[in-house]
């Protein structure tokens, strides 16, 4: 199993102080998302850093794979959040069932990979905690409300990150005479190729349905305050949420 690097200290800090000013009481539901869209956006600045040195030389960086358990309750709808967390951050998962409990496989490059279980730790402690609040309508059951709810909280988190990531690329200064562009579309067929060579039988899993979509827009909603820089930033445990 791969050692995933531990990102700068420095830089979790600074993560930290933007993150005590968004959650004070005192401080504006907008000022709040500009403080935690900046957190977001020096975690995706810091891959795209990582990826353009790395072409370069100047670090090593290495595609790899690391396993995270997905346990109950949700244990789709929290899988679901670990694919989509990946897929932004240039990563690719697979995972399996073992008893009660998922093993998701995350295969990326080693930066890319510190990046996704960091911030699906966060994401997912915020999304279990969000969806016990919500209280679904008349005529609505619970569980149909809280998936839906999930799914929009999904949707729009990973709509962040991807968001984030662009604008990292797009203000990234070239390291090399690659563009950043040609060097993250090569980083991800690396990836695309390893997992392939890892998992050549691998066959796509099927859209899930949702039989209720009331909760969908209050989702979202959460979905834009999550705080996607994640208050616990120092953590590393690779058993997400366990059963």
């Amino acid at each position: 199993m791969t050692e995933i690097p531990k990102i700068p200290e420095r830089k979790l800090e600074l993560v930290r102080k933007l993150l005590a000013v968004a959650e004070h009481p005192n401080t504006s539901e907008t000022e709040a998302a500009i403080y935690l869209e900046r957190a977001c956006g020096i975690m995706a600045a810091y891959g795209i850093e990582q990826a353009m040195l790395a072409d370069a030389g100047k670090v090593a960086d290495e595609v790899g794979c690391v396993t995270i358990r997905v346990g109950n309750p949700y244990q789709p709808d929290r899988r679901t959040l670990l694919a989509g967390v990946a897929a932004a951050l240039r990563c690719q998962s697979i995972y399996r069932k073992i008893g009660q409990v998922s093993e998701v496989q995350v295969v990326g490059y080693e930066s890319d990979l510190a990046l996704v279980e960091m911030l699906f730790t966060s994401l997912c402690l915020q999304m279990a905690s969000g969806v016990l609040r919500v209280a679904a309508p008349p005529g609505h059951t619970t569980i149909s409300y809280r998936k839906s709810w999930m799914a929009g909280y999904v949707n729009r988190v990973c709509e962040r990150l991807r968001a984030a990531e662009r604008r990292a690329a797009q203000e990234a200064e070239p390291v090399t005479g690659r563009s950043t562009d040609l060097v993250l579309l090569d980083r991800r067929a690396e990836v695309s190729r390893v997992y392939q060579q890892m998992f050549p039988q691998v066959r796509r899993a099927g859209r899930r349905a949702l039989s209720d979509w009331s909760g969908w827009s209050s989702g979202r909603a959460a979905g834009d305050r999550a705080d996607l820089g994640g208050t616990r930033l120092g953590a590393r445990s690779r058993s997400a949420l366990g059963s």
